[in-house]
């Protein structure tokens, strides 16, 4: 019957199926086989993938814990901190002031010295044990003083770590309670300081390392989409998953029984059983082990989808329309290719390109683009005039910032001056305020002489002199080159402003306020330093953001500066601010060098 139904097939027909069987035949035997041959050996590349990757974990815990070895040796190297170590402050003439100091001293060595030598120590404690004290901590913000006085000492892990005379201790999960206002789980790493001569157990030094840190020691390579990752210390209990909440329980608990095996295996070790195989790699160092669990039917998955991708590719090759469809397509897609360059262009702010592609649906979609560039561009140049008038208005509103309440007190101060002094000095003040008034009514001029603009501060700052009697100081250093280069105006007045009213209010000794113009690499450099109170980290941030939290404190003014700094220039330049608190500010300008003067904005 078949071989009828053969002869009586068309030549076409004959040439399709024999074809057919010419392609497909080969394709399953030579598929399937390379399909086997792909299962097993991406099965094994997976799983070398997974052990590499394990090791590389290890590794990267070995070096992350190599320098806190070396810095756990810091209270038996530093020979003052060993002193204190060994000291009975109990027998000190006076103790709290002595402990207070040693605490001082410990603190500084622990922020200046070893906090900054690595990101991975979350906290530190020197703990000595004559006293049952806490002779230094990296944390002064809180400590559980409860804890210290009753569990603290006789822990397991402080146990653990006495009992290796001096040895390098890596301890697993366990909370932190003594710095932590609640209790956070953490892994540590301690030794004991034994005093050489007496063998006597001065006390130790610990490292806390917050779970969350150990993130940056993990590759972020998922090789299978249910695998499970974990990191689990010498008594195999996890402490890192991506699970967050396995962190602190039993291996055992979480993994199965069939963990023991993995557990009390070697260095590194690949178990399996019905449903997964199980990886391990360990530190030599800590005794910290990686561990990554594959589920089985993972790693065989992929074979039906290769199967999948077999059958439609019979099809594929089987159908005759495949030249067609790529000269269709080429015909349909060439041109949204050029389309897509155009579009790129101007998605990285070319908005002055035209559309040049006119045929078809296509050549419409150009069209409307061309009209839709032709739009943004007017409503950009719209946009750009209105910032610019903005600017200018607030340029003039910048000018009227000498508020009311200022000129009351200074007309005030003056009346007094005159009333306790006979009348000596008003001239000096006066002079001084009316080159003030009239410096600020010179709206016409966005640019002014670095000349011009110090004269204006030597005049603003001797009235601000006469109001808080003598409690600053302020000096110049300007270079002889950049007296006549232009700047914009009012550049400096905020920022001595925000460094007598903010700076210099509340401190008991006479404020220094310096101001430095000079020339750097074709541009101009002005610094305005004060040796004031300084500002907190929320108040520098305020300063930042223009958010006005403290009436002395001119944010506004300063974000104007940026801006007008930014629109004339670019973003190049501009305003930093650097502060300490207690201990001064200093703001930063850089703008380029004009040698010629400019007139209104629009310049």
């Amino acid at each position: 019957m078949l071989k009828n139904h053969w002869l009586q097939m068309g030549l076409r027909q004959k040439l399709i199926v024999a074809f057919a069987c010419f392609i497909v035949i080969p394709y399953i035997i030579i598929g399937g086989t390379l399909s086997w041959l792909f299962v097993q050996s991406n099965k094994r590349m997976i799983l070398d993938a997974t052990l590499a990757n394990n090791r590389q974990i290890a590794q990267n815990i070995d070096t992350s814990l190599s320098p806190l070895l070396r810095l756990t040796m810091v209270p038996v190297q530093n020979k003052a901190l060993f002193q204190l170590m060994r000291k009975d402050y109990e027998a000190a003439a006076f103790p709290l002031l002595e402990r207070s100091q040693a605490f001082d001293e410990v603190g500084d060595l622990f922020r200046n010295s070893i906090m900054l030598y690595t990101d991975l120590i979350n906290s530190a404690v020197i703990y000595q044990s004559k006293n049952n004290m806490i002779l230094g901590r990296s944390n002064n913000d809180y400590m559980n003083h409860a804890y210290l006085e009753h569990e603290f000492y006789h822990e397991p892990f402080v146990q653990t770590i006495l009992s290796q005379h001096g040895k390098y201790v890596s301890v697993g999960i366990h909370e932190e309670r003594l710095l932590s206002i609640k209790p956070t789980p953490v892994v540590s790493i301690g030794r004991a300081v034994v005093d050489p001569f007496s063998k006597e157990k001065l006390g130790f030094i610990l490292f806390n390392i917050n779970v969350e840190n150990l993130k940056s020691l993990w590759s972020d390579i998922q090789f299978t989409k249910h695998a499970r990752y974990y990191l689990v210390d010498q008594n195999a209990n996890i402490i890192y998953s991506k699970d967050g909440g396995d962190i602190g329980k039993s291996a055992e608990a979480v993994l199965g029984k069939s963990f023991q095996t993995i557990a009390g295996g070697g260095k590194e070790q690949l178990y399996q059983d019905k449903q997964y195989y199980a990886i391990k790699a360990t530190s030599s160092l800590s005794g910290w082990s990686a561990v990554t669990v594959i589920p089985k039917h993972e790693l065989f998955g992929f074979v039906d989808t290769i199967l999948r991708t077999i059958a439609i590719s019979l099809f594929v090759l089987l159908g005759l329309s495949i030249a067609a469809s790529i000269y269709i397509a080429t015909g349909v897609t060439k041109p949204l290719r050029r389309l897509e360059r155009q579009m790129k262009l101007v998605s990285q702010g070319e908005l002055d390109i035209s559309i040049d592609i006119q045929h078809g649906e296509v050549g419409k979609i150009g069209v409307t683009i061309n009209r839709m560039l032709r739009d943004i561009r007017r409503m950009i140049r719209t946009i750009y005039t209105e910032e610019q008038e903005k600017r200018r208005l607030e340029t003039l509103a910048l000018q009227s910032q000498i508020r009311p309440h200022f000129m009351y007190n200074t007309l005030n101060s003056i009346k007094w001056m005159a009333k306790m002094q006979g009348a000596s000095g008003i001239e000096e003040a006066l002079t001084a305020f009316s080159s003030v008034i009239q410096f600020t009514a010179r709206t016409q001029l966005d640019f002014v002489s670095v000349r011009e603009e110090i004269q204006f501060i030597r005049d603003y700052s001797k009235i601000l002199d006469i109001r808080y009697l003598g409690k600053f100081e302020l000096t110049f250093d300007i270079d002889e080159e950049v007296w006549d280069y232009q700047i914009l105006k009012f550049l400096l007045q905020p920022l001595v402003e925000n460094a007598i009213f903010h700076g210099f209010d509340t401190i008991p000794y006479k404020g220094k306020l310096e101001i430095r113009v000079h020339e750097e690499e074709g541009n101009i450099r002005i610094t305005v330093t004060d040796n004031g109170r300084g500002m907190s980290p929320q108040q520098l941030g305020s300063m930042n953001t223009s958010r006005h939290t403290d009436d002395n404190l001119n944010a506004i003014g300063i974000s104007n500066i940026r801006k007008r700094i930014e629109l004339h220039f670019g973003t190049s330049y501009g305003l930093t601010i650097t502060s300490v608190e207690n201990a001064g500010t200093t703001a930063s300008l850089l703008v380029p060098v004009i040698k010629q003067a400019f007139k209104g904005d629009s310049q």
